[in-house]
């Protein structure tokens, strides 16, 4: 289903009836008129000049003139220069180089990173006005051309685009590209010249649970055959792509001995070896911490393992390097690992190897099992969580490296729980005790939430994002995990006046419905829906009936069944109570717009279900 995914984005482009480009442009507070990006490739450097025009339309606009240029040792800025014109064309404010500042680009969890960006504000406050700017690169490494998206803001229209690479006759390049207008190629003196055109005026406006919006612009990947970033190597195929990858994390494993005699008497005695890793896992985890460090090759090539030993931090390529190095003392084979990571799934182009990755794990291949490990994790032993799930995984191996793939979530990996006690209080207030025990990526919220929050701010998350809506929280508690344990309990207690309604004779108590995603009616909806994992909750629901009362009327089971998921409701009466259980199950996969009234239908009618069933008692 996913590899047919990009087909019917651009059919779902050409086909949809969006509104004209002129109602866009009133509607739009910015607008990107004309940008151009021209590269050259001479003397094994590429050069870049870049300019950009953006028609401020409003006061909403002026933060499209905030502009940043990032740059570093290895891409060299210049020439910058930016300047105002009014809506007659006439220059009337011109860019100073005092106006422009340096900073570094230190991430909080950074500890020193090559990376710097220039910035600077140019705005009026007549409107309309147009921003020009432009600006030069120079790499004398690079791994790409460019990846070129020229789209600024989803809600902001692309009126016109240009990318033009020139390259020597000798130099090849490959590319995709997707949604672009127009594309060609001519010998231009003793090179090849590409130009590739693009416009974005259908504007796209995110909706719940749709694909990455950069799906839906246009967009062009140009890498060369051949490269030269700290050493040779060939993007020709993903085997010459994984030798060179290898190359640069040869020779960085050895280990200093306190750290070798440390490894082995962790190990002692222990004779199963996805044992053994387990406990080095741990060790990992608690003796080192995750830091990015980003110094010219920094983004390819890990930190050596013995300064992970040393200085007990690394990021993700460091603390995976050093870790196959401690498999690798104790004789176990593991293999560097690199994905591309994310909230959303995102697809490698499989026929365009290139680095497109952005996250390194540990591929640990046992004869009875398979480990796949996250050594940037606190999380449990060989889970992967949201964030590299189901992904792509290519592993690197001399001569042989491969893909792979990581497990997906199941369903019961992402489980929701509520064993909710519901009794009546005075004035026909509800009193509830909630017991909900989370899985997947709630899990990983309240996993760091208890771990890494304050209690003044972890009843602020837990109030502002974790009550079940309509009721008031009078005391919660996060129960502490096993170590290894893939799920979290929050334990609440919390009132309500929504639960027993009095009419007359009788009390109306209301079920507590599930959280369902707000999908929009059929009418209103564009794009496809776009699952990563399965959504998966059960409820076990136990009412006390008020005292003096039964009940009276029918309460029917439910049970609905689709390809896009289960719901089913089920009531026991027992004695003096009433117990609901009830689940419900939306699948992972990607749903385009001709199954999506089908899908809208299922989820309205637990929707309705959810939120219209009652208990009915008589005094």
């Amino acid at each position: 289903m996913i590899k047919n995914y990009q087909n019917f984005v651009i059919v779902l482009l050409l086909l949809c009836s969006f509104q004209p480009t002129s109602a866009w442009a009133q509607n739009s507070d910015a607008e990107l008129t004309n940008q151009e990006t021209n590269i050259v490739v001479r003397n094994d450097k590429l050069y870049k000049a870049l300019s950009f025009e953006i028609l401020i339309n409003n006061r909403a606009g002026d933060k499209y003139t905030e502009v940043s240029i990032p740059y570093s040792k290895m891409n060299k800025v210049s020439k910058i220069e930016a300047f105002i014109k009014d809506n007659d064309g006439i220059v009337i404010k011109k860019l100073k180089n005092s106006d422009i500042t340096v900073r570094s680009f230190i991430a909080d969890f950074s500890l020193y990173e090559d990376n710097f960006v220039k910035e600077f504000t140019l705005k009026h406050n007549i409107y309309p006005y147009t921003l020009c700017y432009s600006y030069q690169t120079v790499e004398e490494e690079f791994l790409y051309l460019d990846h070129w998206l020229p789209v600024i803001d989803s809600d902001v229209p692309t009126k016109k685009a240009i990318l033009t690479i020139e390259v020597p006759d000798e130099f090849k390049i490959a590319y995709n590209s997707r949604l672009v207008d127009s594309f060609k190629s001519d010998t231009a003196g003793t090179g090849i010249k590409y130009c590739w055109k693009a416009s974005y005026n259908h504007l796209i406006e995110p909706e719940i649970f749709s694909p990455l919006m950069s799906d839906f612009f246009p967009n062009v990947f140009v890498v060369p055959e051949k490269f030269n970033y700290e050493q040779s190597g060939s993007f020709g195929s993903w085997a010459s792509y994984g030798n060179w990858q290898y190359r640069m994390i040869e020779g960085l494993t050895e280990l200093p001995p306190g750290e070798k005699a440390k490894i082995s008497s962790l190990i002692n005695g222990i004779t199963d070896e996805k044992e053994k890793i387990k406990i080095l896992y741990h060790y990992l985890q608690d003796a080192t911490r995750y830091i990015n460090i980003t110094i010219e090759t920094g983004g390819l090539k890990p930190y050596p393992a013995s300064y992970v030993a040393e200085n007990k931090y690394g990021d993700c390529k460091a603390l995976t390097n050093y870790f196959r190095a401690v498999l690798q003392y104790i004789g176990i084979q593991s293999n560097y690992t690199k994905v591309l990571a994310g909230d959303q799934i995102k697809e490698i182009d499989k026929n365009l190897p290139s680095q497109q990755f952005n996250h390194v794990i540990l591929y640990v291949p046992l004869a009875t099992d398979t480990l796949w490990l996250d050594c940037t994790s606190d999380g449990p032993f060989n889970k992967p969580g949201t964030f590299t799930q189901n992904r792509d995984a290519f592993i690197i191996d001399k001569e042989q490296s491969n893909f792979s793939h990581t497990p997906a979530l199941l369903k019961e990996d992402v489980l929701e729980t509520r064993k909710i006690r519901i009794t009546p209080g005075e004035n026909n207030v509800g009193l509830a005790n909630f017991r909900n025990t989370y899985r997947g990526d709630t899990f990983e919220t309240l996993f760091f939430v208890s771990r890494r929050v304050s209690e003044s701010k972890k009843l602020q998350i837990i109030r502002n994002n974790f009550i079940e809506t309509g009721f008031e929280l009078s005391e919660f508690s996060l129960l502490p995990s096993a170590r290894d344990s893939s799920e979290i309990s929050l334990i609440y207690s919390a009132t309500s006046t929504n639960l027993f309604k009095k009419y007359g004779n009788e009390i109306l108590i209301r079920n507590i419905p599930f959280s369902i995603p707000p999908f929009k009616e059929p009418k209103y909806r564009y794009l496809p829906v776009k699952l990563d994992y399965p959504i998966f909750k059960t409820d076990t629901l136990e009412y006390e009936i008020p005292a003096g009362y039964t009940l009276t009327g029918t309460l029917t089971d439910e049970y609905i069944s689709t390809e896009f998921g289960e719901y089913e409701l089920k009531f026991h009466p027992t004695g003096s109570k009433m117990i609901i259980v009830k689940h419900f199950v939306l699948n992972a996969g990607i749903y385009p717009q001709d199954k999506y009234k089908s899908f809208y239908d299922f989820v309205h009618k637990v929707y309705g279900i959810e939120n219209n069933t009652y208990i009915v008692t008589t005094k």
